[in-house]
């Protein structure tokens, strides 16, 4: 071929320029595949929140060979698409790029939301109705019950309706749900969407937001969590519980362990920890898991009891991870793993194992825990973390006419044992409402602001006040709980 034939040489720093460009299209694209093809889609806030406090360092390896395994896709394509380019004319060159470009932004927009809805006046919507826990005069019990609060990894409330004829996935959780008492629907704001937001949010009364990425304060921010803030945990902390957390996943992911340090939980137990005492936690999966974890829970809550304390235990499951949940040998269906099968290539099959392991185990703590004759009350408050960002068993699953929602169930028992009456509700809630109930549900109560916590409402308030989504719908509060609050990033930062 004629050197007339062939397209003008670039000069190297544009050769260069051009390859950076390529790579970092490629590498917006196939960011945004990893994400939404094993965790389904994400919002703003989660992407900037696990920047800033960490994320894939301590994640399931299989994660990262998964990222690694997509990096080396996108080197490819680079080397693929700079080569084609090259041998390109200019003409021809600029319509690729713009496909590719095209492509990226595609596939953000399919990867990630924001749904933020500022107010029409641009008042900060979370200040105008939260109640600050430290403006509260608290009034105990007469007895400060013991209470089991467990989040169970990504639980959708509709895994306790399968459809005929496929298996139950949770029997035991279904029939202690059926005994407990449940409150209604329980809705995920965007800023309870993943575990530690989940939470916090549980715990603190409000959606978690990411404050000061990329600013020159973000390392200081990161080693605080919630700092101005009060949540639950302080207050009970603060008259006398004892608080545990147990998790099988390091504590240092996503600043977990900084937020339970932060607000009182004096007996934290991640996957460093318990390395440290000489246990076997997997080295592959995200730590140790749950037929391990609640064995280990439920031990540690028999240690001796100073004076008269009372205990508020918090433990947090693994196994139902997604993409596909993990294999648990404390589950064994005694059906080994083969040689050549990838985790990927079976994650209904994974998950359905994964959900029925957990049912077991932690249906197994909560029997433990009540069945205690020790002379004082208990409470018990079951739920997910949050909705399965990606669901892999929808074929499996009746629909939920009012949307998804999350697992939730809570008992009260007495002194002497015996499980209090209460009628289920009909309500519609969202994480934001569980400090405030489970507040009431312990036996505390306040003034002034009675019934209100936080941004929630106690559900078993006689007077049942409406919650933010029963007022203006979840739509418009998902919306403007999601735009940046000035009052949140002070409570951040204990700024006055």
């Amino acid at each position: 071929m004629s050197s007339a034939c062939l397209p003008p040489r670039l000069p190297s720093p544009r050769i260069a320029l051009l390859a950076a460009l390529v790579f970092l299209l490629w590498s917006v694209v196939g960011a945004t595949w990893f994400l939404r093809t094993y965790l389904g889609l994400v919002t703003s806030d989660q992407v900037l929140f696990h920047l800033q406090h960490g994320g894939m360092d301590y994640a399931d390896p299989r994660m990262l060979w998964r990222a690694f395994r997509c990096l080396c896709a996108v080197l490819l394509l680079t080397v693929a698409s700079g080569w084609l380019l090259l041998r390109l004319r200019r003409w021809h060159r600029l319509p690729l790029l713009a496909l590719l470009g095209t492509g990226a932004v595609v596939s953000v927009n399919a990867t990630v939301s924001d749904p933020c809805q500022p107010e029409p006046d641009g008042s900060d919507f979370l200040a105008r109705h939260y109640v600050d826990p430290a403006s509260l005069s608290l009034q105990l019990p007469a007895a400060r019950p013991d209470v089991l609060l467990v989040f169970v990894e990504s639980l959708d409330e509709g895994y306790t309706r399968t459809r005929p004829p496929a298996a139950p996935l949770l029997p035991r959780l279904t029939r202690l749900q059926s005994d407990f008492q449940t409150l209604g629907g329980l809705h995920n704001l965007s800023g309870s969407s993943w575990t530690v937001g989940g939470i916090f949010s549980a715990l603190c009364g409000l959606p978690l937001q990411p404050v000061g990425l990329m600013s020159r304060n973000s390392l200081e921010y990161s080693q605080g969590f919630f700092e101005g803030g009060r949540c639950l945990t302080d207050l009970l902390a603060a008259n006398g519980w004892e608080i545990s957390f147990y998790g099988g996943a390091s504590l240092q992911f996503a600043g977990k362990g900084q937020f339970l340090q932060d607000h009182h939980v004096a007996r934290r137990f991640g996957a460093e920890q318990w390395r440290q005492a000489g246990l076997p936690v997997p080295t592959g999966g995200w730590g140790l898991l749950d037929s391990d974890l609640a064995d280990l829970a439920w031990a540690d809550m028999q240690r001796p009891r100073h004076a008269d304390e009372a205990r508020m235990s918090l433990l947090l499951t693994v196994d139902t991870h997604g993409p596909g949940g993990a294999r648990d040998a404390g589950c064994s269906t005694g059906q080994p793993q083969a040689a050549d099968e990838d985790d990927d290539d079976v994650p209904a099959e994974l998950m359905r194992g994964a959900l029925r392991c957990t049912d077991r185990v932690v249906a197994r703590l909560v029997q433990r825990f009540v069945a205690q004759r020790d002379g004082r009350p208990k409470v018990v408050w079951l739920m997910g973390d949050h909705v399965n960002p990606r669901p892999v068993l929808n074929a499996d699953l009746l629909p939920e006419p009012a949307g998804r929602t999350v697992f939730h169930a809570l008992a009260r028992y007495d002194a002497d044992g015996r499980m209090l009456p209460a009628v289920d509700g009909r309500r519609q809630f969202t994480h934001v409402d569980i400090a405030a109930t489970l507040a009431e549900a312990m036996g505390l109560s306040w003034a002034p602001q009675a019934h209100r916590l936080g941004l929630g409402v106690s559900l078993l308030a006689p007077s049942q006040p409406a919650t933010l989504i029963e007022r203006d719908g979840i739509g418009r509060v998902d919306g403007r709980l999601s735009c940046r609050s000035p009052l949140f990033q002070r409570l951040w930062l204990n700024a006055a």
